[in-house]
Order: structure tokens, then sequence, then C-alpha cells
């Protein structure tokens, strides 16, 4: 990927976490990279592309996430799963509107890097020794840790609920 392309998914990043979700798009982006919107047509065929190649940067992420907790955890499933949950919760926290750019809306797997998908749900699968046809357990972890996630973003528990209570939970329904 040229490096003129990884700047504006930079900025795109930058801009979407600014602006929000609902208001992110090429105006706001052009703006950003300091160029007309059509400029942007050079490097991306349209708004679809820059969310997806954004999408995938998000995944890769995630892959990461899970993979250094997967090898720094050791052999204890009660860790294996804290570190997992941990990390699904740092990726998500550290950029809000990307997490829900990535999991709010329907997904273009077309439009997203070969692979991408499959390498964030890798270390789960290994954990559960699921495959990527047959992965029951490993999509309920996901699912799981995104409904956390989701209402926590949204500030939806009650003040003073005590979440790492809960993701200490998550962490031991799940360890095999």
């Amino acid at each position: 990927m040229s490096s003129r392309r990884e700047e504006i998914l930079d900025a795109a990043e930058s801009v979407l976490e600014r602006e929000r979700l609902e208001n992110f798009g090429i105006t706001a982006l052009a703006r950003r990279v300091g160029v007309k919107p059509p400029s942007l047509y050079k490097h991306f065929s349209g708004i679809a592309e820059i969310e997806h190649a954004l999408i995938s940067r998000w995944f890769r992420r995630m892959g990461a996430a899970l993979a250094a907790a997967e090898a720094t955890a050791g052999e204890h499933p009660g860790a294996r799963m804290r570190a997992f949950a941990a990390g699904y919760r740092r990726v998500a926290g550290d950029g809000p509107q990307l997490y829900r750019l990535a999991t709010e809306r329907p997904l273009g797997r077309e439009l997203l890097e070969p692979g991408v998908e499959e390498a964030a749900m890798a270390a789960l699968l290994r954990f559960f020794g699921e495959t990527p046809e047959q992965h029951d357990r490993a999509r309920l972890v996901w699912a799981a840790a995104h409904g956390l996630v989701a209402l926590e973003a949204a500030g939806r528990f009650p003040p003073g609920a005590d979440l790492d209570a809960a993701w200490e939970l998550l962490a031991r329904t799940f360890q095999r």
C-alpha cells in the first residue's frame, strides 16, 4: 500500500474519532488532508473503500492484541481468557469510533484486506480448538465481549457498576 494511502488512512482515523461515525465522510477527510474531495479518488474508489481499509486496520489490531494476549498469558485457561478479554476491551477503547465502524454496520467482506477477519479470530480459534468453518464458542466469546464493550461505550450501565467484575465473569465463564 502506498505511503500516501497510509497517510490518508491515518488522517481518516483521526477524523473518524474527532467527528464521530455519524459525521465521517469524504468532505471532512479531504479538509483534514488539505485537498479537494475529488483528489481522494486518486487513492480510493470512494468512502466505502476508505471505511473498509479502516476496518481492515481494526481487524489487524485486534488480531495482534489477541495474539499478544495468547503469547503472554501462558497455558492457564483462566489467565488466557482474561488476557483475551482485556485485549479486546483495550483495542475497542483505544478507538471507539473505529470500533463502531467495524462492528455496527453490515460488513462488505469483499472490500476487506484478505485474511484480516480470520487473523483477528485466530487466537480464539486456537484457544477453543475450533476452525474458521466451525467456531461456535469463539463466536460466542466475541459476541459477549462486543456486547460488554458496546454497552460500556454507550454509557448503558448504571453509575458505579463494576464493569471489571463483569469482564472477569466473562473470562471465567469461557475458560473451557
